[in-house]
């Protein structure tokens, strides 16, 4: 009895003591360094173009041919458009013999040039088969012309001739710098005054360019 009391207590001090010898020691770890603050952090800054190159839009007007227009366009030696546009002018007065069978008005036409009068046929259009007498921008001359012919037992009439004029325009985009020099590159090549020139901005033409 008395060795199994004494090995009973030798259990009870093994099992005392032996959890503390088991248990593995705490590791306390620690972040060496900080993460950098955003307001430390900068941002790349890109170079500034060291200038800025500004263009405008040049266009002058009118011309009579697409022909002068080139002609123009190349003493520049820059780049150029051509633009077109219909102007509607104000008619003519037209002096005509209202409009008759294809015969009568030929025979008509052939009497009056015999005497010397400069006469045509009209061959379409709302007065066809009339005979025209002439056409004038002065209503008075027109008038002058329908009372002499009236006062040859002629009948005739005034009618309006419509009219149209296809004016040609050159278009430039220049640097602002440049303005004064290409006008005076067109305007030394062309004899008479400019209908308009207009300057206006170029939408998105503008570039940034480094200088070598």
């Amino acid at each position: 009895m008395k060795w199994l009391a004494l090995c009973m207590a030798m259990l009870n001090v093994l099992l005392w003591f032996l959890p503390e010898r088991l248990a593995l020691p705490t590791v306390s770890a620690t972040v060496a360094g900080s993460l950098p603050r955003v307001a430390s952090l900068k941002a790349a800054q890109q170079p500034k173009p060291e200038f800025e190159r500004e263009y405008v839009c040049l266009t002058i007007g009118w011309f009579r041919s697409p022909s002068v227009v080139n002609a123009l366009g190349r003493a520049t030696d820059l780049e150029y458009q051509v633009k077109s546009k219909v102007a509607s002018l104000q008619p003519l007065h037209w002096v005509l013999v209202p409009p008759q069978p294809e015969p009568d008005a030929r025979a008509l036409a052939e009497d009056l040039r015999s005497r010397g009068a400069d006469v045509y046929v009209v061959t379409r259009g709302q007065y066809k088969n009339a005979v025209s007498l002439g056409m004038f921008e002065s209503l008075e001359a027109a008038k002058k012309l329908v009372s002499e012919k009236k006062s040859e037992n002629l009948h005739v009439t005034l009618a309006k001739f419509p009219r149209n004029r296809i004016g040609y325009a050159l278009a430039f985009k220049v640097e602002s710098l440049r303005e004064t020099e290409v006008l005076q590159a067109v305007e030394a090549g062309f004899e008479g005054d400019f209908d308009f020139i207009e300057r206006n901005a170029c939408e998105g033409v503008a570039t940034s360019e480094k200088n070598p």
